[in-house]
């Protein structure tokens, strides 16, 4: 997976990426970065069980008809 290939449209989102890119590639300990990988996909799992609940909540309220 190459990150340079993923375009940010947000300025702000960009630069974050950046300043955190920069921190983790001066990372030297294999185990940090396998845990930083870890959390990261454990976040994303979690942000789309979130996601999907909001789903399930808006059909409960009947706004999926819209």
């Amino acid at each position: 997976m190459d990150p340079d290939k993923i375009n940010l449209e947000n300025l702000s989102k960009s630069f974050e990426y950046y300043k955190v890119a920069t921190e983790i590639d001066a990372i030297d300990c294999t185990d940090t970065l396998r845990n930083i990988a870890k959390s990261y996909i454990k976040l994303y799992f979690k942000q789309q069980e979130v996601i999907s609940s909001f789903g399930s909540s808006v059909k409960s309220f009947g706004f999926d008809e819209v």
